[in-house]
């Protein structure tokens, strides 16, 4: 049950914000957990019946975690049949060194991976780089810019870069975490876990995804409901001097 959600959630997605065009070399962003690894299965699973011909190519940044475990996800890909490359880089001491007690390891360490993964999508002639993020991510975003930025956005599903050489794709931003923990529990797949992320407490995002469970629980449609709206804007409602008009909104 869980691969036709996923599956049907995904292609229309990628239908939907044009995610992949004729002749894309995506550089398949994998960190080793689950919603990475979930995200190459699909995206593979799509190039076999896809009408057009695109490539994928899996890549791991090895940030120099202690104690990661260097042998499983080259294991995996050659089981797969997925091209790959590993990219070592030491950002894990970097993040560490660089961080202050008490605040969060993640914005630090998603800028240089990120820059990195820029950077190897251009060598290796990739033009788009797909993110795993699903649609708890983008909830949890929406909210801590509203909470914490004083901001109105959240993860866009389809962009390109500055540089405007890259566009960024997140096939998984439709679909529902839980989805993606049955199935990939099912099909048994070894998990990396992060050490930096993961060894922090009262970080502001995990905060978030509490709040959004426990709302959840009181209002069974909550995230539904919220997701649909980051689809329904109404700029006229709100106040950014940008986008005023000098006509009255009819109420």
């Amino acid at each position: 049950m869980s691969y036709q959600k996923i599956n049907r959630a995904i292609g229309q997605s990628v239908n939907d914000f044009e995610m992949i065009a004729a002749g894309d070399k995506i550089l398949v962003a994998i960190s080793g957990g689950k919603d990475s690894l979930c995200m190459l299965y699909f995206l593979k699973e799509f190039q076999k019946k896809a009408p057009i011909y695109f490539e994928i190519l899996a890549v791991n940044v090895d940030q120099k975690q202690p104690g990661f475990p260097k042998e499983i996800l080259p294991k995996l890909f050659k089981e797969w049949n997925v091209p790959y490359e590993i990219v070592e880089q030491d950002t894990y001491r970097v993040v560490a060194e660089k961080t202050l007690p008490g605040k969060s390891y993640c914005s630090l360490c998603s800028r240089l991976r990120r820059g990195i993964l820029y950077d190897s999508a251009r060598n290796f002639g990739c033009n788009k780089i797909a993110l795993g993020h699903h649609r708890e991510d983008v909830l949890e975003t929406f909210m801590m810019n509203l909470f914490f930025s004083g901001q109105l956005g959240s993860m866009p599903a389809h962009y390109q870069i500055q540089v405007e050489d890259l566009e960024v794709i997140r096939p998984l931003f439709s679909v529902h975490e839980d989805w993606i923990a049955d199935f990939v529990r099912a099909q048994g797949w070894p998990i990396i876990s992060c050490n930096l992320c993961g060894s922090q407490e009262h970080l502001k995002r995990r905060e978030m995804k509490e709040l959004l469970n426990q709302l959840q629980q009181q209002y069974p449609k909550l995230k539904e409901t919220a997701f649909r709206s980051l689809h329904n804007l109404k700029p006229k409602f709100l106040f950014d001097q940008k986008s005023w008009e000098t006509e009255i909104p009819k109420i």
